[in-house]
């Protein structure tokens, strides 16, 4: 009995352990295909017709900012979320925490399907 125990926490720890570290990876992959969308939704509707004119600098400097803010947030949600799955391993928050990332990183990731 104590045996099945402790092979199904070892098994909860490497499931944790692979979600995380598949949602980082989703994460990192998402960056430049979110920063294509929306420098593809800029340039429909704010464009210049000169190639190197002001809307080609300001496509830049969005494009800039989003590397760096994309960078940050997934920083953050990823040493967080480490951190709360640490602290709360096999809670039913722990498991929510999980699923709320996966449906943001699968809505992200439709967001750059369709735009």
């Amino acid at each position: 009995m104590i045996e099945t125990e402790t092979n199904y926490r070892n098994l909860l720890i490497i499931l944790a352990a692979l979600l995380w570290v598949g949602s980082t990876v989703f994460a990192f992959s998402l960056m430049l295909p979110i920063l294509d969308s929306i420098t593809r939704i800029y340039a429909a509707f704010w464009a210049d017709p000169d190639p190197i004119g002001q809307a080609f600098f300001m496509g830049v400097s969005i494009r800039r900012v989003g590397v760096f803010v994309l960078a940050i947030a997934a920083l953050i949600g990823i040493i967080g979320g480490a951190e709360y799955h640490f602290k709360h391993f096999n809670t039913p928050n722990s498991w929510q925490i999980f699923f709320l990332t996966y449906a943001v990183l699968l809505t992200l990731f439709l967001f750059t399907r369709f735009f």
